[in-house]
């Protein structure tokens, strides 16, 4: 993936570790979302959801900023998509 946003690397900022712990999350949602889930089931919006998670993560990986209002608001969603997919989760109460 080296290169792969190539156009703004000249505006690139260097970003701290839990940042791109962040992005990286944001990233991997979005894969789960796309690949089909039963917490989604329209594709086309699963597909949306997923392109709000990796156009944030593009953003905070790059180094710009994601004003606070929505960071906050995809961080909660996110998070909440990531609990409700956990196997963890369903296996504890689903016994």
């Amino acid at each position: 993936m080296v290169g792969e946003n190539r156009r703004y690397e000249r505006y690139a900022r260097p970003v701290d570790p839990e940042t791109e712990t962040e992005a990286s999350a944001l990233r991997t949602i979005a894969g789960l979302l796309e690949g089909g889930t039963a917490l989604i089931t329209d594709r086309r919006l699963a597909g949306r959801v997923a392109e709000i998670f990796r156009a944030t993560a593009v953003e905070l990986s790059a180094g710009r900023p994601v004003p606070l209002p929505v960071r906050r608001s995809v961080r909660r969603t996110a998070d909440t998509v990531r609990g409700l997919l956990d196997p963890r989760r369903r296996s504890e109460g689903g016994g």
